[in-house]
């Protein structure tokens, strides 16, 4: 799609409504004389602009997926573990010091030096949330353009460079002010006052826009809830990559219908993976570009305060009683790429022999993976729950009843009404609500029975991006606050079997603390030390169930070949976080 350059103002485009954007995206398709390229694209799973800020450490509707179309890596991690750089310098790893080097030529829309005191500031306000469990002693500026971060012992190279990429989310200029705080905190309840009052802090888009705090190829120039107008830096050192000079990013959740039918009359240069089943339905010049074993996976996480989810032959009855392929289905019939998940690990799929080695994954716990009602009903009746009037009671005579929450999006609320409806099947009464933007801010509020949620907490293919203690990895809490559970009534304590795939503890029981299982395993000092921390963590979580794994993503991305090149996965690494909106943002798709 070559399109004549339009500019709309702010004031303009905001008043402008998803239609008259729609129509004007078809109505400038084809415009081969104009002397500006347009892109039109989407972001799978993306709130509107509108609905979502730009600060990192509030989780609560921050702009995850958007982002990565503004914010520039400055890491990635492969589907191998390897990690590469293509912003960096230079990244390197020497015992308990990680040296890192920042470029000089590149700076914030707003024209302000990205230097390491960027990273300098985003880092330490990560510790000293926590500086006594951080795995980090501090940071040390060693010129303008160079960092130092050292760990208190030493570090494996693989952690250190997954765990580096910091320094272009939070600007100093925005997030300075947090650190000064932090360290003129004499006691805890000082540290955590200014923790506090981080964590309630947001950045909405116009501010974001208006302050220049992007870092990317594309500067946003206008935006409304429908769709995102950006043009290209002429002066960003990738600027000379490609000859697009404007592009348009539109949400894929709240407006999806109107993003499946640009896709399919061909107004979207890059789209989603095609499926099989959807190919009929597509223009033959949108054609796959590459498919990707995401780092993704999907849970239902369960809530221990509901006095049936905290007996743990209940939340074995439930993965026995589910059907997970049906519940994958579900979902791929929404155009998702999936497969069920067949052992619950904790971990994905991909990485099981890299990070437990092999034939270890074959001695857990083999829950069914498709519906089992005969040993669903056994876990049941082993927590001496009886069936009355096809409801499942228990031993004082309390039914079964659980709330469950869900993302409005239908590719998360479709299956989760199938997960609903076999619960409902076999005799657990549940109520399901899906609930749209505010979703992440209803969440933790924690007054959910099941929640889904995504399974990652990270954006790479490592032990630490499962096993991350926020409620993307296994939601543990805050050992430090005197309490005996997180906020699900996941315990800090817990005794395990000694044998790998024991269904009880037995006689040989191991005691261990999971939250602390999760600090270590960032600070891991060898490869050895990863694997023996991840395998103590996978058989927790498969003794345990603190959440159910039901879904192993796949993502990929297409585009249209015929005005568009893109990259070839033979020549550049896409196995990589968003390949698609890498490649963009990377200046590495143009026009033919």
């Amino acid at each position: 799609m070559i399109n004549a350059h339009r500019h709309l103002s702010r004031r303009t485009f905001i008043g402008t409504s998803g239609a008259m954007l729609a129509a004007a995206l078809a109505g400038c398709q084809g415009d081969a004389g104009s002397d500006t390229s347009r892109f039109a694209t989407a972001f799978e799973g993306g709130r509107p602009p509108t609905g979502v800020h730009f600060n990192p450490w509030n989780p609560s509707d921050y702009a995850q997926t958007y982002s990565i179309y503004w914010i520039q890596p400055t890491t990635s991690v492969h589907g191998d573990g390897s990690v590469s750089t293509s912003f960096f310098e230079n990244l390197s790893v020497d015992g308990r010091d990680v040296t890192i080097e920042f470029p000089t030529n590149w700076s914030y829309w707003n024209g302000d030096d990205i230097t390491a005191e960027d990273y300098l500031v985003e880092a330490e306000i990560d510790r000293y949330q926590d500086p006594e469990g951080s795995p980090i002693e501090g940071h040390e500026l060693v010129d303008d353009y160079t960092v130092r971060r050292t760990y208190k012992d030493d570090v494996s190279s693989t952690i250190a460079k997954v765990n580096a990429g910091y320094g272009m989310a939070a600007p100093k200029s925005v997030f300075r002010e947090y650190l000064e705080r932090y360290q003129d905190a004499t006691t805890e309840n000082e540290r955590q006052a200014v923790t506090d009052d981080l964590l309630q802090m947001t950045i909405p888009t116009e501010e974001f826009v208006d302050q220049g705090l992007g870092s990317s190829l594309f500067k946003i120039e206008d935006f409304n809830s429908s769709e995102t107008l950006a043009v290209k830096q002429d002066d960003h050192p990738w600027s000379d990559r490609t000859d697009i000079d404007e592009i348009r990013v539109l949400p894929n959740v709240e407006s999806g219908t109107q993003v499946e039918q640009l896709e399919k009359s061909n107004e979207l240069d890059m789209t989603q993976y095609i499926t099989d089943n959807q190919r009929s339905e597509y223009p033959d010049t949108l054609e796959n570009v590459y498919e990707l074993s995401h780092y993704n996976c999907q849970k239902y996480m369960l809530n221990r305060n509901n006095e049936h989810l905290a007996n743990r032959s209940v939340r074995r009855a439930i993965i026995a009683a589910i059907d997970i392929p049906s519940i994958v289905d579900a979902a791929t019939q929404t155009g998702m790429l999936a497969s069920p998940t067949q052992v619950q690990t904790g971990i994905r799929e991909t990485i099981e022999e890299m990070y437990l080695g092999e034939g270890f994954t074959d001695q857990l716990i083999q829950y069914p993976v498709g519906a089992d009602e005969e040993t669903a009903r056994g876990y049941m009746e082993d927590a001496d729950y009886s069936l009355e009037d096809e409801t499942w009671v228990s031993p004082d005579g309390t039914a079964i009843s659980f709330d469950i929450i869900t993302q409005s999006a239908v590719a998360q609320s479709q299956p989760t009404k199938v997960f609903s409806d076999q619960l409902n099947g076999f005799g657990m009464e549940t109520n399901m609500n899906a609930i749209g933007q505010d979703y992440y801010s209803k969440l933790q509020e924690w007054e959910f029975d099941i929640a889904w949620i995504w399974h990652v907490a990270l954006p790479f293919w490592h032990p630490t991006a499962y096993f991350s203690n926020d409620f993307y990895g296994i939601l543990a809490g805050d050992p430090g606050s005197g309490d005996d559970t997180g906020p699900t009534g996941v315990p800090f304590s817990i005794e395990i079997p000694e044998e790998v795939g024991a269904e009880e503890v037995g006689s040989n029981g191991v005691e261990i603390n999971p939250a602390q299982l999760m600090t270590d395993l960032k600070a891991a000092s060898s490869e050895e030390e990863t694997r023996e921390l991840t395998r103590q963590l996978v058989q927790w979580v498969n003794f345990d169930l603190p959440s159910i794994i039901h879904m192993q993503e796949n993502r990929g991305f297409g585009g249209d070949v015929e005005n568009f090149s893109f990259p070839d996965p033979d020549e550049t690494r896409l196995d990589r976080p968003n390949p698609g909106p890498w490649a963009l943002t990377s200046g590495l798709i143009s026009t033919k």
